[in-house]
């Protein structure tokens, strides 16, 4: 045999066994991933399937974003339909759920999505609409960063995710979801899409135009997690709905206004000081 058709040979050899070894480790990390799940009982009332990981664990007792949480329990006194994009496991989802809103899942991450299947089907809520994918400005395939946590980003070195952790994932609008139902609902939107906001947001022109305006709460981080440094579309993020006639709060109990002079403050100094990275955006009145 030459030397070309053994280093051929060897080659193929090498990618088998390195495309096995790989194969089995996903399977190996699947298998104790869901070997550590589990049904909680939370301080809510429903049960929550969750790994026994990381942030799952203050979902499952109940001091995970403990006043965010309060601010959207409050909010769904005056709400017809809840829309919780980066659902995640489904803690907001059965929040709303349990109040007896219509509720709409927005949620691309595989993992998180068996869970929260298994949650809403353990509570007895199969009337929940699940879209599992990811929003965007524009429909189409993206890379999702991560899929050993609970979180997962679009943007590549997110929080530190390992970027060798990457899938191709379907993506639509939060208008195409929208489209022309809801019509004169009050609408609740919650979106937690690991620093994707504002283009998530670019494709939601309509429904944020929408009468009445839905109430948003919203992560917006101006430092925290972003692989480059300061986020460059923090300012664009609150412009949007400043120029539809809303107004910015920080979503705690203090409900502090938010300006656009504080945003260029913070800016200019490269830090917050509003001590949060959630904000409630509504144009009812005070």
């Amino acid at each position: 045999m030459s030397y070309l058709k053994r280093s051929l040979l060897n080659n193929r050899l090498f990618l088998t066994l390195y495309r096995h070894t790989i194969y089995r480790s996903a399977k190996y990390r699947e298998w104790r991933e869901i070997r550590s799940r589990r049904l909680y009982d939370t301080p809510f009332g429903f049960r929550l399937m969750s790994p026994r990981q990381g942030i799952n664990l203050s979902m499952q007792d109940g001091t995970f974003e403990k006043e965010e949480v309060a601010l959207v329990q409050s909010l769904l006194e005056k709400t017809d339909v809840f829309i919780d994009v980066g659902a995640n496991i489904g803690l907001y989802t059965c929040i709303a759920r349990q109040k007896e809103k219509r509720t709409v899942a927005v949620e691309p991450q595989p993992r998180n999505l068996a869970c929260l299947y298994a949650t809403l089907s353990a509570n007895g809520w199969p009337d929940v609409e699940i879209f599992p994918m990811g929003l965007s400005d524009t429909p189409g395939l993206v890379k999702l960063y991560g899929d050993t946590g609970p979180s997962a980003s679009m943007l590549e070195g997110w929080a530190g995710i390992d970027s060798s952790f990457v899938q191709v994932i379907p993506v639509t609008t939060l208008d195409a979801i929208t489209g022309k139902r809801f019509d004169k609902e009050r609408i609740l939107i919650k979106v937690d899409v690991e620093g994707a906001e504002h283009t998530v947001l670019q494709g939601a022109r309509d429904i944020i135009q929408r009468t009445p305006r839905p109430v948003w709460m919203i992560e917006i981080c101006l430092h925290e997690h972003h692989p480059g440094g300061l986020n460059p579309d923090y300012l664009r993020t609150f412009n949007l709905f400043w120029q539809q006639g809303y107004r910015a709060y920080t979503a705690d109990q203090r409900r502090i206004p938010v300006r656009k002079n504080d945003i260029q403050q913070w800016i200019n100094q490269g830090y917050s000081e509003s001590g949060v990275m959630n904000y409630l955006f509504t144009a009812e009145g005070d």
